[in-house]
């Protein structure tokens, strides 16, 4: 017996080495936008706490990313050099005094108006990324699906579905926070004492296990929905609901198959891991050695020229603009994309063996069984032979019985050659010399010799 989640390993690698090589550059850009959209189950949330832990990392606050790659260049950007200019700015000293002369101080006013446009513009920018996140995990599916990604023309296509997940998470996480919520409040207002119920190990034992039972309702119905119901959508059509229902039917009737491919998912969420952080932590490496030989150059010829204090400034802030972008576009982005379309790949192909109709990847699997569509050519061919050999046969037969009719019916010589002597011509035509015309003039010849 064969288990979707063991096979679909194999399958996931074929996908990921089709649809990510020969590695083109276009690809690469638009599945890096999308896992920045997609990474750790996308969101703003995610975001956000990623693009923070970059740019405290960067800016020297000890931060690690615990998934490294999943911000995109510009987040990282706007979060790791503002904090690294104000790090460097102590060290570059005061403004000369012309430039300090020529700065005016602005009014209460002006700077009220200016930090309300700021907070519209990030409000606005926040409810943006919050109703156009959830369509990029269509967009990835689809693309992954079809083996093409346009960035526009796909977001446009499942805005709407995108916009149906939204609610449907929204009232997810609504269904499991407003219960416990409401009972707490009773309780609080009810006067129920907290003493009270830590002194009663059952009454303990019995509220962890409905926690325990909540929470792993909670992310299972979470996680599921971007794994399979999200690809059923795409599929099949339909919404949330919809595709619920057509996957609740194949993990109830497949349960054992369900239990394997969420051990073997999170197996595989551990070895990508490990392949993300050896990926970065090489990368680290190469871009920390060049942005060093950076900073140093640039450090030493402006300490050359203005003094070392200034010289040890610029060199930091030289090897740093090098070293950040450096890092996200050739170390983080790719590691993301490379992570996130190996965990989706897996996922689909999972999918596709509990359904067939469900199965988004079959191309990628045709292509990379050879030898099952070579034997698969083979047979067809041959059954194809056999069919064209008994239609010959039945064919000639029938021929045959035509030919046989129309030796009765002089009124058509050329159909008993099957169309190739032409209708035109007249056997019986006395002008035209006969066999016994030419023996006997070949007879004349030799006598005369």
């Amino acid at each position: 017996m064969s288990w979707h989640g063991v096979d679909a390993v194999d399958d996931a690698i074929d996908v990921t080495r089709e649809f990510l090589f020969p590695a083109r550059l276009g690809r690469w850009a638009r599945m890096a936008v999308v896992s920045l959209f997609t990474s750790g189950g996308g969101g703003t949330a995610q975001i956000a706490s990623n693009a923070g832990r970059l740019g405290a990392q960067f800016a020297g606050s000890g931060g690690v990313p615990s998934s490294p790659g999943s911000a995109a260049a510009v987040a990282s950007l706007l979060v790791a050099l503002p904090a690294l200019a104000f790090a460097a700015a102590p060290t570059l000293g005061p403004l000369p005094a012309p430039l300090q002369q020529g700065v005016p101080t602005p009014g209460p006013g002006a700077l009220g108006i200016v930090g309300f446009l700021i907070a519209a513009f990030l409000l606005l920018l926040v409810l943006a990324l919050v109703l156009i996140s959830p369509a990029f995990q269509f967009v990835l599916v689809d693309a992954i699906a079809r083996d093409d990604l346009r960035l526009r023309r796909d977001v446009r296509a499942h805005f709407v579905n995108g916009l149906r997940l939204l609610g449907f998470q929204i009232g997810l996480a609504a269904a499991f926070i407003v219960p416990p919520a409401a009972i707490v409040a009773g309780a609080i207002l009810s006067g129920t004492s907290a003493d009270a119920v830590a002194s009663s190990p059952l009454a303990l034992v019995g509220i962890a296990a409905v926690v325990v039972v909540y929470v792993l309702a909670f992310a299972f119905l979470s996680r599921f929905t971007v794994e399979f119901v999200v690809p059923a959508m795409v599929a099949d059509g339909g919404g949330v609901i919809d595709g619920w229902r057509r996957i609740w039917s194949l993990l109830r009737g497949q349960l054992m198959q369900t239990v394997v491919y969420i051990v073997m998912h999170w197996l595989v969420g551990i070895g990508i891991s490990i392949v993300s952080l050896v990926l970065t932590l090489l990368g680290m490496v190469v871009v920390g050695v060049i942005a060093g030989v950076v900073g140093l150059a640039v450090g030493a010829l402006a300490g050359g020229a203005t003094g070392t204090d200034l010289g040890v400034g610029v060199g930091f802030l030289a090897g740093t603009l090098v070293g950040v972008p450096l890092f996200v576009v050739a170390v983080a982005a790719p590691v993301s994309v490379l992570t996130l379309t190996v965990k989706r790949s897996y996922e689909l192909a999972a999918l596709g063996r509990f359904s067939e109709r469900l199965n988004l990847v079959d191309r990628y699997r045709e292509h990379g069984d050879d030898g099952g569509d070579v034997e698969s050519a083979l047979r067809t061919g041959a059954d194809a032979d056999d069919e064209n050999d008994d239609h010959d046969d039945d064919g000639g037969s029938a021929s045959l019985g035509d030919s046989g009719e129309d030796d009765g019916d002089d009124g058509d010589d050329g159909d008993d050659f099957g169309g190739f002597v032409a209708s035109g011509v007249e056997d019986d035509d006395p002008d035209a010399p006969t066999e016994d015309d030419g023996a006997a003039a070949d007879d004349r010849d030799r006598r005369n010799e």
